[in-house]
């Protein structure tokens, strides 16, 4: 069994991901202890990319001290009353840092590698959907610290007060904006937010046309090795 886990741990990521896709908007209905038990199921989704993705010494040590704060901010901000919301900014600060060491894991790996397997095509997807988390987690954190930076629309502008809610919404945002679908609800209304949005957009054009060559690559050098030998 658990050489079954190794061998789709990306897959298991996978379902990770999308399971607090589904959850996390559901959680602002939820009660006040039920949002907390959310904020730990994410951070339990944070040890999972821990475990999954980084594989050597110095990853897991650097990734783990990560996690740690992780924890303390989210901890801080649940059960603080500071106006200030520093336990909200630190947590976003420190979740965008992690998710972006964890992209910069899979894309090296990817590029590392001499053979592709299925889980490894799952991987690739699974740092898109993470590089979107890392951007909307840079998003919600210019939304606390300037909150003119963005125009939402009044359907959803009372979810906001939400800390739970404002985590998703501004997931969504950043993967409608990786996919360039763009869609008016929560849009830019100012600096920063137009110059993270355009370099958001190129990323995610850049990220898909470079793995898919990779991966088209690794593909087809198999397939001349596999004609060769036979």
């Amino acid at each position: 069994m658990m050489r079954g886990l190794r061998e789709w741990k990306h897959l298991v990521l996978l379902a990770a991901l999308v399971m607090a896709g589904v959850l996390e908007p559901l959680s602002a209905n939820w009660s006040e202890k039920a949002q907390i038990a959310g904020g730990m199921i994410a951070i339990l989704i944070n040890i999972a990319v821990l475990l999954v993705i980084f594989e050597r010494r110095w990853e897991r040590s650097l990734a783990l001290f990560l996690v740690i704060f992780i924890l303390s901010a989210n901890i801080l901000h649940e059960f603080s009353s500071d106006q200030l919301q520093i336990g909200a900014i630190a947590y976003h600060c420190l979740v965008a840092v992690f998710l972006a060491f964890a992209v910069a894991v899979i894309l090296q790996r990817i590029f590392r590698r001499r053979t592709i397997r299925t889980d490894e095509v799952i991987g690739a997807l699974c740092g898109y959907l993470l590089a979107g988390a890392a951007w909307g987690n840079i998003y919600a954190l210019v939304y606390l610290i300037r909150p003119a930076s963005f125009h939402i629309a009044d359907a959803i502008a009372s979810q906001l007060g939400n800390w739970h809610s404002q985590r998703f919404l501004f997931d969504y945002f950043s993967v409608m904006t990786l996919t360039t679908l763009g869609f008016s609800d929560i849009a830019p209304a100012g600096p920063p937010v137009y110059s993270l949005v355009w370099l958001e957009s190129v990323f995610g054009q850049f990220y898909i046309a470079v793995v898919v060559a990779q991966l088209v690559g690794l593909r087809l050098a198999e397939a001349i090795e596999r004609s060769r030998a036979n």
